[in-house]
């Protein structure tokens, strides 16, 4: 008879310690390392001496070098040490950022950008992992809010004062050698702070799966033929997928478009209130929900907020107007809180799923996630970068591209009514799982 899945015990320090660690992680890298590069395009464009062919393909090649490695990642992680994987890319992440500060030509830097691509293949559903690992249905969101929140943190700084820093140490090349120092140095802490643990102990429990169930082979066919994986991932992907194409111009458009004309120390200040409200709202929103008792109306709140978020944001890239931009932004970013984090979550909380299985469906929804990005930044790319600079309009096609993000809440409705036919009540069988589990506990 196959044995349950029931998770271990585990010390409240231990996990926000994790969390802590994947926390900073996601700040220097994903969050501050990344829009660092978007806020500086422009500059390492001058100096490097790129034309827009070559600027398309380095603004492009970390998403698609991601592509083909992604899957293969989620995967490896639902079997092998999270913990020993998640230390190998800090390390290698910090040797590529400090390699950038030596580039002197277009081959390397690209180079450069597809290995930190792979790496970033292999270390965003590492950190998803983790925290499905340490953190059960209750917390899963609150969690994931704190992570996600990561990354605006780090864009924020960036935006704010990434170009005056960069400016006041040496230079762009001095600030990426800057950022692998300091992700060596959250190497050296997170070797003390960040734990290892098994799939099968995973605090976010499946409903159903057993210990049998989680063979290379079933976790991909398992995943692979749950609809809802796919209909969340292809949501994300539209929706997220868009606000990284978007991000990746963002400046360039605030700087070129005779319509703005904004200096490189002012154009992050507008994606900066987005940044600063979305970063604070990722964490509050499901301490909220979570304190209202309302989490299993979280997908219908997600829906609506997800279509003002998109309206909203596209106003404020066509109305040439600095007041509004930032007033969007800043809306945006408040229900950017809810909706952007809600197919990742939802997801994970699918009985298919859970923790023993997201690494595997970690795999699929990034994947998607970058083919998504790929597709959008080289599609948006060539034609804000081949733009005219002496005639206004770029940023009116900004802001036509982004309603393409309305398919995320017509995919979240869907998911809705498949998940409603596949499972009945979810909340119910999760809940049902959760209290076999405390009466095994009890007993014990």
């Amino acid at each position: 008879m196959s044995e349950a899945i029931a998770s271990k015990g585990v010390s409240n320090n231990t996990k926000w310690r994790v969390l802590i660690c994947i926390f900073l992680f996601y700040f220097v890298g994903l969050g501050f390392t990344n829009q660092f590069f978007n806020v500086v395009l422009g500059v390492m464009v001058a100096d490097m001496g790129w034309d827009p062919a070559q600027a398309t393909l380095i603004s492009s090649a970390m998403f698609g070098a991601m592509i083909w490695f992604v899957f293969v990642a989620g995967i490896f992680l639902d079997k092998f040490s999270v913990k020993k994987l998640f230390m190998v890319e800090i390390i290698l992440v910090a040797i590529s950022f400090i390699l950038r500060g030596f580039a002197t030509g277009f081959t390397f830097f690209f180079a450069l950008m597809i290995v930190y691509g792979v790496l970033s293949a292999f270390y965003i559903p590492t950190v998803i992992k983790l925290v499905s690992l340490w953190f059960d249905g209750k917390q899963i969101a609150l969690a994931n809010g704190v992570l996600t929140s990561a990354s605006p943190c780090g864009q924020l700084v960036a935006n704010l004062a990434g170009y005056k820093i960069a400016m006041a140490i040496g230079g762009w090349k001095v600030m990426f050698i800057t950022t692998g120092v300091l992700m060596v140095c959250i190497f050296i802490v997170s070797m003390f702070l960040v734990k290892d643990r098994k799939s099968e102990d995973a605090a976010l429990e499946s409903a159903i799966l057993t210990k049998d169930d989680l063979t290379f082979g079933k976790n991909i066919k398992g995943v692979a033929s749950t609809p809802g994986v796919w209909i969340y991932a292809l949501a994300n992907g539209c929706f997220l997928g868009m606000v990284y194409a978007l991000m990746a111009y963002q400046n360039y458009i605030y700087q070129t478009d005779p319509g703005w004309g904004l200096d490189p120390s002012v154009s992050g200040t507008v994606p900066a209130f987005s940044n600063c409200v979305s970063m604070c709202a990722y964490t509050l929103v499901p301490l909220v929900f979570a304190r209202l008792g309302i989490q299993k109306y979280w997908q219908i709140a997600a829906i609506f907020t997800a279509i003002v978020a998109v309206c909203v944001a596209s106003t404020g890239w066509m109305a040439y107007n600095y007041a509004w931009a930032c007033a969007s932004m800043a809306i945006s970013g408040l229900m950017y809180g809810c909706c952007l984090p809600a197919p990742k979550v939802l997801m994970l909380q699918l009985p298919e799923v859970s923790g023993p299985r997201a690494g595997t469906a970690m795999g699929v929804y990034t994947t998607m996630e970058r083919v998504c990005v790929t597709i959008f930044v080289a599609f948006l790319g060539p034609k804000i970068l081949a733009w005219d600079p002496s005639v206004p309009g770029m940023s009116v096609l900004a802001g036509k591209f982004q309603l393409i993000m309305l398919i995320h809440p017509v995919l979240l409705a869907l998911a809705l009514l498949v998940n409603k036919k596949r499972y009945g009540n979810i909340y119910a069988i999760v809940a049902k799982k959760e209290g076999t589990l405390a009466a095994q506990h009890e007993a014990k």
